[in-house]
């Protein structure tokens, strides 16, 4: 049996995954590399080989084949030499940090997940995971606490399993609507959020986004967030928000010069082209994933506790990204959260870089008497840092120390809730990214993989193995907030 590669330049860590799926999926003797792809023999079961990710099809004694993912790939137009990420729904809504999807897919298939199980992805962010559980017809279940990161998930898995017909109708009746001359009154809005968003948009521009909203929420219905979710990618190009900066500052280049309006019209005929062809590849038959805007904690008081399959997430970096900061305009215009309540938010997501309240006291007090009980290693990194810094580190690097070591005491408390939910010998699957911090003058850089891997260990998981995951390359703005390596850690529920 042959297996034949996609076009595209692979990285070393997705050739691997690619034989790792070959293995599960299909099962062979041996593997001989050929000029466009592998040779297998003594191949066991090839009925599965449709599902494989990181080719473009295969042969087995007849024609040529495509896998599933190639059509979807196919499907987003990316161009044959190129690696499409943003296939099916996951182009809906740029979400920053959001892992690979060919990955989570590769993931499912390695770990032998089928219809009928379950998977958790307890940082289910804009959805990856879930998207793809869907695409195989495999149900699964995403928690966060951000929630534009519920509605845009999902918004998506809507999407996946919406009439074709009725997403057409609605997109007509919204574009009519848009483009007669008749506008309707703008939805109620509360004076401070009024105030908030006209302190980042024009005037005309804010009138625009609101009679939007107001047409979006009339028509749409149930399909509301779909239409909603792509507006709201669109925002921060119309804003007075740099649109390239992961931070909250004043843009300096000019606003498109095209319709607000005009912009999302092109950009649902283009969002809705890639549904409808993925549609024609995966079929009507979405499953019933969901995401919970919660702490996977939560699930543990259920009474009827959901025992996973298995669990697939990327987790937040330690002090990497400023998510809510990157999405406030949509969070406040989508009245998922008021402005004033931004910051606190923030403060209370893993991995933040914001300190407020009492627990600028109270975390260094903690992190002195390992009030969390971590492991020595983890603890006695923070405790290094504190006693590392120098007067001339500023605030954000002063704070660096408890920041971690409430990131790792939140790991821990997530590995312990996670382990609970899950089912005897079953896997967990997290990227994660390594992370480096200067205090005192000097670099230190932080293993984080092999930490997290340490802290599960702590509350019972076993670890099956540590990959390595080369990254792309960034450029310009958000080099400095770039993640240089990441690793694939794979636990083991013992």
């Amino acid at each position: 049996m042959r297996l034949r590669w996609h076009d595209y330049k692979y990285y070393p860590y997705e050739r691997e995954l690619a034989s790792r799926e070959a293995s599960s999926l299909i099962g062979f003797s041996e593997l001989h590399e050929a000029q466009d792809g592998i040779e297998l023999q003594d191949t066991a079961d090839h009925t599965n080989a449709d599902r494989l990710t990181y080719f473009k099809g295969y042969q087995n004694g007849g024609g040529f084949v495509p896998t599933t993912q190639s059509e979807l790939e196919s499907a987003a137009r990316n161009g044959r030499n190129r690696q499409a990420t943003r296939y099916s729904v996951h182009g809906l809504h740029e979400y920053k940090g959001k892992f690979n999807p060919q990955v989570a897919r590769a993931l499912l298939n390695i770990f032998q997940v089928t219809p009928g199980q379950v998977v958790l992805d307890p940082f289910c962010g804009s959805g990856t995971t879930l998207v793809e559980c869907s695409h195989l017809g495999i149900d699964a279940v995403g928690t966060d606490i951000n929630p534009l990161a519920v509605f845009l998930s999902n918004a998506k898995l809507s999407a996946l399993s919406a009439p074709v017909e009725l997403l057409q109708k609605v997109q007509k009746e919204i574009s009519d609507q848009l483009l007669s001359n008749s506008r309707p009154s703008c939805l109620k809005s509360s004076d401070e959020r009024q105030k908030y968003l006209l302190g980042w948009f024009d005037q005309e521009i804010y009138v625009e986004i609101e009679n939007m909203r107001k047409v979006i929420l009339d028509i749409a219905g149930d399909f509301s967030p779909i239409f909603l979710a792509i507006a709201s990618n669109l925002l921060r190009d119309y804003s007075q928000q740099d649109p390239r900066d992961l931070r909250i500052r004043r843009r300096t280049s000019p606003l498109p010069s095209e319709s607000y309006t005009k912009a999302f019209l092109s950009a649902v005929s283009q969002v809705l082209g890639r549904i409808f062809a993925t549609r024609e590849v995966i079929g009507t038959g979405a499953t019933s994933g969901r995401a919970l805007l919660c702490d996977v904690s939560e699930l543990m008081q259920d009474d009827c506790q959901q025992r996973f399959d298995a669990a697939i997430t990327s987790p937040p970096y330690a002090m990497a990204l400023p998510y809510i900061d990157t999405q406030r305009l949509s969070l406040v215009w989508l009245e998922l959260l008021p402005a004033d309540q931004i910051l606190e938010l923030e403060a209370t997501l893993i991995g933040s870089r914001e300190l407020r309240g009492s627990s600028k006291r109270e975390l260094p007090k903690a992190m002195a008497t390992n009030e969390a009980d971590l492991p020595a290693d983890e603890h006695d990194l923070c405790l290094t840092l504190a006693t590392s810094l120098g007067e001339s580190d500023g605030f954000r690097r002063r704070a660096v120390p408890s920041l971690l070591y409430r990131y790792f005491a939140a790991m821990k408390t997530n590995f312990h809730s996670v382990n609970a939910l899950m089912k005897a010998g079953t896997p967990y699957a997290l990227i994660v990214g390594h992370n480096h911090t200067t205090i005192g003058g000097l670099r230190y850089d932080i293993d984080t993989p092999s930490h997290l891997a340490n802290l599960a260990v702590s509350v019972g998981w076993s670890i099956d193995e540590l990959i390595p995951l080369q990254t792309y390359k960034r450029y310009g703005y958000h080099v400095s907030n770039a993640v240089a390596a990441e690793t694939l850690i794979i636990l083991r529920k013992t």
